[in-house]
């Protein structure tokens, strides 16, 4: 054994020798085809080998070239023996083939079969088959049938069934983009991993395939809400998106361009919401909807008017293809603007589906109860979230006692169907009460952009504070009670007039710098906090905010 070590490290010492001197002949190519015969996954070692094709291939003619090439898969091959799913020997058969002169990719499928008869779960193997397929143009539906063929075989088969959900938008897309696919081949899908899910309930494979059918469909780039006042414009998108010196962005008034440039509310290059602090004029507006697709500067672009007879109109345009946000306003008015374009529910459109799916579910909730709460989860919450509301939450109390060691990610998961929910009741443009909602993350923050009061007292959001960054609108912001030791990251909220902070952990004086960036606080309640009593507080506060007037209820 020690003769062999030694005899191996000989040969990794004259390899790399002869790799620093650029010696790239037939012996360095013998020391690498020992090295990867007896371990095909040292990476370095196929590199080398390939750069040593590279200096080979100057001086070949093209049939010279093609026999070495052969010669190269021949040695993968008897590599994939000793080890079928070694990552370098695939890499390395892929890059083989893009530079042979005549590659056989008929045969090369035949190799994919071969692999799949001997291992029908060998993902390595059927990564390699996608790029088969891919440069050899073989029809989806060909490949559908063979998946289909592997499923049949075996219904734990995770690879084929992921493979599947790649075919089948190719071969039935949903004309509507409701579904993933056209709803009577979405319904024969659920039949068939019904009866998956049935045969094995414990495999996860068809659960998961399940959910991806019942899975949501993300929708197009569109303005969910606008604000405009005398000194504040908030744009907040459905997407994130990236605005950079190549992008046009006006805030056009009465035909003349108003001096003003857009920040992202996070701070970060990409943010769903998007806030000028122009010079723009005060108007009032009848509040109309019209969504269309049309040109605008030569790009097409979502397109959102809205006027009235005697105060001219606004327009905000969002590019599709270089993502962009223009606002154009009419040219009167002394109120602010504040527009809703679409309610949280028209947003966050949920899948609808056959009413018999709801049933399949719940008879195999008993089956396991892990797997079956998790996926009834998503399916009832797919299938109707109103209808199944109540069975969702009741779910993912369930979970929480089956499974404790993912219980952040099923508190988390309830928050976000909670803010959902809270989103689609609401019937203020003005305010949300979350309070008292057992809250540990907050999601959909930027559906909340035009909200002037939010009440986000007694949940546990003291990680998601940098998720506030959304609330460019809001004027009185409560925080009591979430357990918040530091306002490291509080975020900068122009318009936030008023800040209540009772009863959580904060302690020292200088958490009240992390305040800075808001401007405009007049008002700040930190009773309940250790920092209450601490020297210093107050001078704290007033050095910090210069527009305080008020702190823990008491004017200064």
């Amino acid at each position: 054994m020690f003769y062999g070590v030694h005899k191996r490290k000989k040969r990794d010492a004259s390899l790399t020798s002869l790799r620093r001197k650029g010696e790239y002949d037939e012996e360095a190519m013998e020391i690498c085809e020992q090295l990867l015969t007896a371990n095909p996954d040292i990476y370095t070692i196929w590199n080398i080998r390939r750069e040593a094709i590279e200096t080979f291939r100057e001086n070949r003619t093209e049939d010279e070239l093609q026999s070495l090439l052969e010669g190269e898969l021949r040695l993968t091959e008897q590599c994939l023996r000793n080890n079928p799913k070694s990552y370098g020997a695939w890499h390395h058969r892929v890059w083989v083939l893009d530079n042979m002169p005549a590659p056989d990719w008929g045969r090369e499928l035949g190799l994919c079969n071969k692999y799949l008869e001997l291992d029908e779960r060998n993902f390595h193997c059927w990564d390699y088959r996608r790029v088969v397929v891919e440069r050899s143009k073989v029809p989806s539906a060909k490949e559908f049938d063979f998946s289909t063929g592997k499923i049949e075989k075996n219904f734990s088969n995770y690879s084929a069934w992921h493979y599947r959900s790649t075919l089948l938008p190719l071969i039935h897309p949903d004309p509507q983009g409701r579904r993933p696919i056209a709803e009577k081949k979405h319904e024969e899908e659920l039949e068939l991993v019904q009866s998956a899910a049935f045969t094995d309930p414990n495999d996860q494979s068809a659960w998961f395939y399940q959910r991806w059918l019942l899975g949501r469909v993300q929708p197009p780039l569109a303005l969910a809400q606008a604000y405009v006042s005398h000194n504040l414009v908030s744009v907040s998108l459905t997407h994130s998106i990236h605005l950079d010196h190549t992008t046009s962005v006006d805030l056009v008034v009465g035909g003349a361009s108003v001096p003003g440039s857009w920040r992202s509310s996070s701070g970060h290059k990409h943010s769903h919401v998007w806030v000028s602090f122009g010079n723009s004029r005060l108007l009032k507006l009848l509040i109309g909807l019209i969504h269309k697709t049309q040109k605008v500067s030569g790009a097409n672009a979502i397109v959102v008017l809205s006027s009235t007879a005697e105060d001219g109109e606004i327009e905000v345009r969002i590019s599709l293809f270089s993502p962009s946000v223009e606002l154009f306003q009419g040219d009167s008015g002394s109120v602010p603007v504040q527009v809703q374009l679409n309610k949280g529910g028209e947003i966050m459109h949920s899948l609808t589906t056959s009413r018999g799916e709801d049933g399949s579910s719940r008879v195999l909730v008993g089956e396991r109860p892990q797997f079956g709460a998790q996926f009834s989860v998503a399916t009832t919450s797919a299938i109707d979230r109103h209808r199944y509301k109540v069975e969702t939450m009741r779910n993912l109390e369930e979970l929480l006692q089956v499974d404790p060691l993912r219980s952040g990610y099923y508190r988390d998961l309830e928050s976000r169907y909670i803010v959902e929910y809270a989103l689609e009741a609401a019937e203020s443009l003005y305010e949300i009460d979350l309070a008292n909602s057992n809250l540990t993350a907050l999601y959909h923050s930027h559906y909340m952009s035009i909200f002037q009061h939010v009440n986000l007292s007694s949940n546990h959001l003291a990680r998601s504070l940098p998720r506030l960054h959304a609330l460019q609108c809001c004027q009185v912001l409560t925080l009591d009670n979430n357990e918040i030791k530091s306002l490291e990251e509080f975020p900068a909220l122009a318009s936030l007039r008023t800040l209540s902070l009772r009863d959580n952990l904060i302690s020292s004086v200088t958490q009240v710098d992390h305040l800075k960036h808001c401007l405009n606080i007049g008002s700040l309640d930190v009773t309940g906090n250790p920092v209450e009593t601490k020297r210093g507080l107050t001078d704290a506060v007033r050095e910090v905010l210069l527009s305080i007037h008020t702190l823990n209820g008491k004017r200064l």
